[in-house]
């Protein structure tokens, strides 16, 4: 069993969930889940917050992170956004197996350059864009070539560009393989600190996609609807139902074509952590590739930064 620490002792690292709970939520559930993987402990800077996430999870409250690093194979990096980068950093001179970190990457470009300096060709960093380890997922993106070419479409989101915006970036960059600014509103949301939510097109295959900013303080909203020659999908519900419509010739009018529903499926997020791990798993035990890498999450970076005018 691969020996893990938890960096972080927040709500996504061991606070949503519990051992008992049936669905997986969080870094530590995903860990105690496995049988791969063996939760060492945690480390948290307010060390009252590491010991009460390491009693609930049954493991061991590190008072230093020199002592929680030295005991770790992989490391999950869990910390708030504003410390990614210091944490990648110090958590690199210990040399793990593989490190999983939670998104984004960093807070600013030159951060996220820094940590690739620091990682790229000497140790594998995992990134957690959760919709890529859902199977769900990966068997829309294989049928979407047989939807025809793509139209236009939207999503909404909320609570800042950078921390949940980069969700929908992300997903767009694994659905269709890429993603461009186009234009950016004036003005934005300031529902998460520091961090606007901002309204804005990008360029997805020659076609706009209109991201919507939603105040995350009123609602908690992430959904699309993507158009295509020949389907109409719409995911709901925060990811967690995809509903297909096809191309079909009106009943009312000849000549005609509408879209209608010809299938809905329901997406179990709660394994979202479960297939993080076995990425890692499998990554580790035969050096699969990893689904979300450092350049991954530095391709969204990049995007974000431009999307909120600071490329530098």
């Amino acid at each position: 069993m691969y020996k893990v620490v938890i960096i972080g002792a927040g709500r996504i690292a061991s606070g949503f969930d519990y051992p008992d709970s049936t669905e997986i939520l969080t870094h530590a559930h995903a860990c105690c889940h496995s049988s791969a993987f063996c939760l060492k402990g945690f480390y948290d800077s307010d060390y009252a917050r590491a010991r009460e996430a390491a009693k609930k999870w049954g493991c061991h409250a590190y008072q230093t992170l020199d002592d929680a690093l030295r005991e770790a194979e992989v490391v999950i990096c869990c910390v708030p956004d504003a410390f990614h980068g210091q944490m990648l950093a110090a958590i690199a001179e210990y040399s793990p197996r593989l490190v999983i970190a939670e998104k984004p990457l960093a807070v600013s470009v030159a951060e996220g350059e820094e940590i690739q300096r620091i990682y790229s060709g000497k140790l594998p960093l995992l990134l957690n864009y959760s919709r890529r380890f859902l199977p769900e997922f990966h068997s829309l993106r294989e049928q979407i070539g047989q939807y025809g070419k793509f139209l236009k479409g939207v999503g909404y989101y909320g609570k800042g560009v950078l921390h949940n915006g980069s969700h929908m970036i992300d997903f767009l960059r694994f659905l269709f393989g890429g993603a461009q600014r186009q234009e950016v509103f004036p003005g934005g949301i300031p529902d998460f600190a520091g961090d606007l939510s901002k309204d804005l097109v990008l360029n997805v295959q020659g076609a706009p996609f209109y991201m919507l900013a939603i105040d995350s303080r009123a609602v908690t909203i992430f959904e699309l609807e993507l158009f295509f020659e020949r389907a109409r999908v719409r995911i709901l519900d925060g990811g967690t139902m995809i509903e297909v419509y096809e191309t079909r010739a009106s009943s009312t009018y000849q000549g005609y074509e509408n879209y209608a529903l010809a299938s809905r499926r329901n997406v179990n997020y709660s394994q979202a952590m479960a297939g993080l791990l076995d990425n890692a798993q499998k990554f580790l035990d035969s050096k699969d590739a990893l689904a979300c890498t450092l350049e991954d999450g530095l391709h969204v970076l990049r995007l974000c930064m431009e999307i909120r005018g600071e490329a530098l």
